[in-house]
């Protein structure tokens, strides 16, 4: 059986991947973009829109991470019983990342309204 370290290392790795080419390929797009010095304000609004959009992006994935920690804080104080064959600590964690997602979007929605 898969360790869920295992499942959780390679996911961060491709996750990080991931995100390392499209922030890699986005920067160079808008440097050509910006080069070529034909844009329509359209096409400047779209840049400065993608640039803004990050704003609250460390705020997002800062409560996910804390949300996270605090529901492997909570599995690791369950039975152990309850931790081997059963999909309570998956439950758990996805509850508090859930959590944090949510924590989230409340706290932008207020500061967008």
């Amino acid at each position: 059986m898969i360790d869920l370290t295992t499942v959780l290392v390679v996911a961060s790795i491709f996750g990080s991947l991931l995100l390392f080419t499209m922030t890699i390929t986005n920067f160079f797009l808008k440097r050509k973009m910006i080069d070529s010095k034909q844009l329509d304000p359209e096409s400047l609004s779209l840049i400065s829109k993608n640039f803004t959009s990050f704003k609250f992006d460390n705020l997002k994935w800062g409560l996910i991470l804390l949300f996270g920690g605090i529901g492997f804080m909570l599995i690791a104080h369950l039975p152990h019983f309850l931790r081997e064959d059963s999909v309570l600590p998956i439950g758990v964690e996805m509850v508090m990342v859930a959590f944090g997602f949510l924590t989230y979007y409340f706290l932008v929605k207020n500061k967008v309204d």
